[in-house]
């Protein structure tokens, strides 16, 4: 039997409790509509799993009570414990908080999807070892949800007892008066938000508002309006980069306007979260002091540039009581500032290498200041996201963050070049961070017990192969989505672009074509064994479809740039040109089911290059 997190204390004992259509959703006097709310979850999932509609009800000393599931609130446990026993007479959950009561309800949830009506007797002593437990997710880069895409995010999340999401925006929201942003993102509305509040709310799920408010200003940046309070002058770049958009557009910090941009937006953007704390990002500040205001940081330093801004902001933000979060890369290149910075702010510290160290981490402990670690899961820039090099990531920033007494672990999910990884590809990487960060003693490093432990919890895979699979189609991707991006947008510089051609692992690129192929039949194989998510699976396909298409249009660039013989596609280029259009009509079917249309024009744009020149090439 699986348990996604592993509890802290957990001991089988003989015997069973048998669930019949008779047996009571029994809760003590003591609950409240709180715990209704998760008996409800727990009431559905025994209906699914042994078409059981049990009853609810409520009573006194609800423990004096034979053959019923019970709920009872007590003192004596911390804010998320909770205490689950399971004997032959009878079910009992035991917690002195809502959370707690809510997370046994999801691990019994857990228990019986894998055991249905005979469910195994056993104790459990439970509690987390983070109090703070997140998954962020991008907003921006091309792709905005549905509102009900992000209550099924929720979901998914709460399960596996994650208290904390974060969506990452830029300029895809409804700002009043930044119309010209916004006007074709589709961008998520104030109400959205405030019903996805409510919603998270009731499952113990905090949203914590998050908002670029320093660099990666692309969108607004190249706009009319606020080009000038741009650091780099980009009068001149009318196209639309992916490239530069992950690369360039920091506010000029010494302009007025731009204090006054993100005032403006702050202050529009706060009241919508009933949450205590906001991050404000100011990461990647790539270009400042290297245009508007270089002679001002030739003076003074980039360093100071960055301080003085962030601390405008974070004086914004405190105005409004919030405790503020903040991504650590930037003040990491300038360790003598750092105290600078209010001590009361969070430090979040990422890095997504799978060979990480515990440097950064071990910086920011030793200041005093409180941070969280941010691993990721390995999608962006990827058709597939790259399962156990996010799974290792993930590990190590964990293990980091445990040992240098890290308050919480925020978990990111990213969308670079246009979003084109599907969400369902972020999820085994979801759950891995969920399971460590509420227990963080595994040892495991090749994953195999936690792959099949996703596969049949989430997915009701009772095979437990699937994320085994997806761990080998992602694993031997031997060129990426970027790949064929930055050769649509710097193909002008022909020599750089070709020596990026030329060092591609054209052996590599075919074994991945070939992976991709045999995992496709497998998951087709799968499809029948899917009980949860089911959804999901068709994300997978598309995107073993897509490196397949992308593998060969990487090999007709080789062959036809860098000349390389063994560089042989499986596909004339005219074949290949009709593939790619079908796919990207499949791929865009299954973007709308999840998300608005956003930015999808821009995933076409790219497909539309590849096929004219394919076809051009062969006219």
């Amino acid at each position: 039997m699986y348990l996604l997190p592993q509890p802290k204390h957990l001991n089988i004992n003989e015997g069973q409790f048998i669930i019949k259509p008779s047996t009571l959703l029994l809760l003590d006097a003591t609950c409240d509509f709180d715990d209704l709310k998760a008996i409800k979850l727990l009431q559905d999932e025994i209906k699914q799993a042994t078409s059981f509609n049990l009853s609810i009800s409520k009573g006194y000393h609800a423990t004096d009570s034979a053959s019923n599931i019970q709920f009872v609130k007590k003192a004596g446990f911390n804010k998320e414990a909770y205490e689950l026993t399971i004997i032959s007479e009878a079910i009992t959950i035991s917690a002195s908080t809502g959370a707690g009561m809510f997370y046994g309800v999801q691990t019994l949830r857990q228990i019986i999807r894998q055991n249905g009506a005979l469910v195994p007797a056993l104790t459990i002593c439970d509690e987390p070892h983070f109090a703070n437990r997140g998954f962020y997710h991008d907003l921006t880069r091309g792709k905005v949800a549905t509102l009900d895409t992000l209550k099924e995010l929720v979901d998914r999340a709460a399960f596996y007892k994650l208290n904390q999401i974060q969506l990452y925006i830029e300029h895809s929201f409804a700002f009043a008066g930044l119309s010209e942003i916004w006007v074709d993102k589709d961008p998520i509305t104030a109400e959205e938000i405030l019903l996805l509040d409510a919603y998270c709310k009731e499952r113990h799920v905090e949203l914590v508002p998050s908002l670029s408010t320093f660099g990666h200003f692309y969108e607004i940046l190249k706009s009319k309006s606020f080009n000038h309070l741009c650091e780099i002058d980009t009068t001149d770049k009318k196209d639309y980069s992916f490239v530069d958009r992950m690369a360039h557009h920091t506010l000029n910090t010494l302009e007025e306007g731009s204090f006054l941009l993100v005032e403006k937006m702050l202050n529009e953007f706060i009241p919508l979260f009933s949450s205590d704390q906001f991050n404000i990002c100011c990461d990647e500040t790539f270009d400042l002091g290297k245009g508007r205001s270089k002679a001002k940081a030739d003076e003074v330093g980039a360093g100071r540039l960055y301080v003085d801004f962030l601390n405008k902001i974070v004086a914004c933000v405190k105005q409004h009581n919030k405790k503020v979060m903040f991504w650590g890369d930037v003040i990491l290149h300038h360790p003598e500032l750092l105290n600078e910075i209010p001590e009361d702010v969070i430090c979040l510290t990422w890095d997504y290498s799978s060979t990480c160290s515990d440097h950064a981490v071990k910086t920011i402990a030793e200041t005093g200041r409180e941070q969280y670690v941010c691993p990721g899961v390995g999608g962006w820039s990827m058709l597939m996201n790259l399962m156990w090099n996010a799974f290792e990531n993930i590990r190590r920033m964990v293990e980091f963050g445990r040992d240098h007494g890290a308050i919480g672990v925020l978990n990111t999910d990213w969308g670079d070049y246009g979003h084109i990884n599907l969400l369902g590809s972020s999820m085994p990487g979801m759950i891995h961070g969920a399971n460590l960060s509420w227990n963080p003693q595994t040892e495991e490093t090749d994953f195999t017990t936690t792959y099949q432990a996703i596969s049949r919890l989430e997915y009701g895979d009772t095979t437990e192969t699937l994320v085994g699979l997806l761990h080998q189609l992602s694993g031997r991707q031997g060129c990426s989505w970027s790949d064929v991006v930055r050769w649509k947008e710097l193909q002008h510089n022909q020599h750089d672009e070709v020596e990026v051609l030329s060092n591609l692992n054209v052996e590599r690129i075919l074994t991945g074509y070939e992976t991709a192929l045999q995992v496709e039949k497998e998951l087709l194989a799968l499809s029948g064994t899917m009980r949860h998510n089911n959804f999901d699976l068709q994300e997978f396909l598309i995107s073993a479809k897509a490196i397949q298409l992308v593998d060969n249009f990487v090999l007709t660039l080789i062959q036809d740039k860098v000349g390389t013989k063994e560089a042989v596609p499986t596909m004339s280029k005219l074949e290949l040109a009709a593939a790619l259009e079908v796919y990207f009509t499949q791929f865009a079917a299954i973007w709308r089911t999840r998300n608005k249309e956003s930015e999808l024009y821009r995933i076409r744009e790219v497909i539309t290059y590849m096929c004219a020149y394919l076809r051009d090439s062969v006219a």
